[in-house]
């Protein structure tokens, strides 16, 4: 399997990064072929600009060339304001780009993007008893907009994904554990099976 990881968070020596690395080190051990986007480290412009609107795609072409090749594709975050950091939303608006990912034949079922897989491995700022307090806090809830609005939209089957509830909150056996807990999420990846989604009536 080859696997393309986007990676956005700006600090290099933050519980995402050591996801990151885990990651890294998981899926390549399991004998796949895994790429990196390190969006703050290439410095990548989240901006789309009225050319790129308009099919000038030459700048995304190696992000695009990197998500063709991909089986996989493992978005790596922090949610912020209950969603993707800006950075990675420029990443989504540029590089799934009309005519690439979606046209207004395909979405859904035939997107340009199906045969492919997509996962969210997210951090959250507080412990998990805060999100199953209130429903609107519900995180599979909160990640629908891109589970469904993002991922399925383009076709790509969307597993479960993997969550670390106050990463800055836990002891240090507790960060390890959740690293654990992820290496062996990673290591499963074949029998995840896809989440399903409610179709709306007509």
């Amino acid at each position: 399997m080859n696997a393309l990881i986007v990676y956005a968070h700006p600090n290099p020596h933050s519980f995402n990064a050591a996801m990151r690395d885990m990651a890294l080190r998981a899926l390549s051990q399991a004998g796949h072929s895994v790429l990196l986007s390190d969006l703050y480290a290439q410095r990548f412009n989240p901006v789309l600009s009225q050319e790129e609107l308009q099919g000038q795609l030459e700048a995304v072409k190696p992000e695009m060339e990197k998500l063709r090749r991909a089986d996989l594709l493992l978005l790596q975050f922090p949610l912020w304001w209950y969603g993707m950091p800006a950075i990675l939303k420029g990443w989504v608006d540029r590089v799934l780009a009309y005519g690439f990912a979606y046209d207004e034949a395909h979405s859904f079922e035939s997107g340009l993007l199906r045969g492919k897989k997509a996962l969210l491995s997210v951090t959250v700022g507080a412990r998990e008893a805060y999100y199953q307090e209130a429903p609107e806090r519900n995180l599979m809830r909160v990640l629908e907009p891109i589970h469904y609005g993002v991922l399925a939209y383009c076709g790509m089957e969307v597993l479960p994904p993997f969550i670390v509830y106050g990463p800055l909150e836990m002891t240090e056996a507790e960060r390890k554990a959740a690293l654990e807990a992820y290496r062996s999420y990673l290591q499963g990846l074949d029998e995840l099976q896809p989440l399903r989604f409610a179709k709306l009536p007509p």
